[in-house]
């Protein structure tokens, strides 16, 4: 039987380099284990950064369809006061520009130097929703504006020129208000102080406000013509009709019909030559077409 001796020295050695041994795996086990602590965090934050991307992307979408909304009531805000007889917005008024410098936050600091592009898009968008806002905010003061002076003065609102004088469906502006155009009968530039309205022959023409007829008859070139003084400086002219359903002297309403769709004078097809003058100054009919409809 052969016995083994074992120095306290050695057992003293051997205890020493299995504690160094413990101390080494466990650094490794840390530094293991934070790598796949720093992998999962840096895999949700990509997952984050995505749906936020998805969820800006949407916010810009809707921005830009509010923002096609407000200049389709920027259009009707011109209109409404154009009829109302209240001077126009400026334009540099009505842009409402945003701007200044950026207020420092070191959160969005972090956020421009981590992810540069989402964080300009985010930027983008907040300034299009200041923007976006005081629009609103102007356009509706403007039309509450032009509201209340139609209802104070509704006469003079009544007297103004403010339908299409021909609302069939299968209608359409075929010659616009121009100051010099090419004529296509007498073949040489000349002004053309109203627009032109395709229809079909026999469409319905109406009056476009209250007034009084002033002549209805033939007139050289035009044809078929009523004309109707509207009162505070407006009058209309309705040419090239098939028949004239009102004679001189007549009152009329706003969407009355004052006769039909014809080619009489020099005209090649049916249509309606529509002029709108204020003092004897001839104006673009369409800033005059508030509504297609009849109210």
């Amino acid at each position: 039987m052969c016995s083994l001796r074992v120095s306290r020295r050695l057992l003293h050695a051997l205890a020493g380099g299995l504690a160094l041994l413990v101390v080494l795996l466990g650094g490794v086990l840390l530094t293991v284990g934070g790598d796949a602590l720093r992998e999962s965090e840096l895999a949700r934050l990509r997952l984050e950064n995505t749906n936020l991307s998805g969820s800006l992307a949407e916010v810009e979408n809707k921005l830009g369809l509010l923002g096609s909304a407000i200049d389709r009531m920027a259009d009707r805000d011109r209109q409404i006061r154009l009829l109302a007889g209240l001077p126009l917005i400026d334009p540099e008024v009505q842009a409402v520009g945003v701007g200044g410098p950026l207020r420092r936050d070191p959160a969005m600091e972090e956020f421009l130097t981590a992810s540069p592009a989402l964080a300009s898009r985010t930027l983008a968008s907040a300034y299009d929703v200041d923007r976006l806002t005081r629009r609103v905010e102007l356009l509706s003061g403007s039309i509450e504006e032009a509201m209340d002076s139609v209802a104070m003065h509704e006469e003079v609102f009544l007297s103004r020129p403010s339908i299409r004088p021909i609302q069939a469906e299968d209608s359409w502006v075929s010659s616009s208000f121009s100051r010099n155009r090419f004529h296509p009968l007498l073949l040489v530039n000349r002004p053309h102080p109203g627009i032109d309205i395709s229809a079909l022959a026999g469409t319905p023409i109406l009056a476009t406000a209250r007034g009084r007829v002033v002549s209805a008859g033939n007139r050289a070139g035009y044809g078929k013509t009523v004309e109707i003084d509207h009162g505070y400086g407006y009058r209309t002219l309705y040419a090239h009709m098939g028949s004239a359903d009102v004679r001189r002297g007549m009152r009329v309403e706003r969407g009355d019909v004052i006769g039909e769709v014809g080619k009489s004078g020099l005209a090649t097809a049916p249509h309606l030559h529509y002029e709108v003058t204020l003092d004897g100054r001839p104006l673009d009919p369409r800033q005059f077409m508030l509504d297609d409809r009849v109210h």
